[in-house]
């Protein structure tokens, strides 16, 4: 299992990008959340099957449509799953 926290730099906010990042989390069987930040970033902290998280991440980096323009992708992992049930927009 992977435990990530990503933050997600560039046009991501206003766009529709938790709603879409929250349905392929959802898809990929990821629990987590994604939430908006005040500097105008996004952060995801999510877990799951290594490949699975692995897929996200790629699918994260594209971005979900031509209104979001993904400037910088950091991804952090971390040592131990956070617990979390299911994945949701905060």
């Amino acid at each position: 299992m992977k435990c990530i926290q990503m933050i997600v730099d560039g046009k991501v906010q206003g766009v529709g990008f938790r709603l879409s990042a929250a349905e392929k989390a959802r898809k990929l069987d990821l629990v987590g959340f994604v939430r908006n930040e005040a500097d105008g970033t996004v952060r995801l902290d999510l877990e799951g099957k290594d490949n699975q998280v692995e897929k996200f991440i790629k699918e994260v980096k594209k971005g979900p449509n031509a209104q979001v323009k993904v400037k910088n992708v950091d991804v952090k992992y971390l040592e131990k799953p956070q617990g979390f049930r299911k994945f949701e927009i905060r």
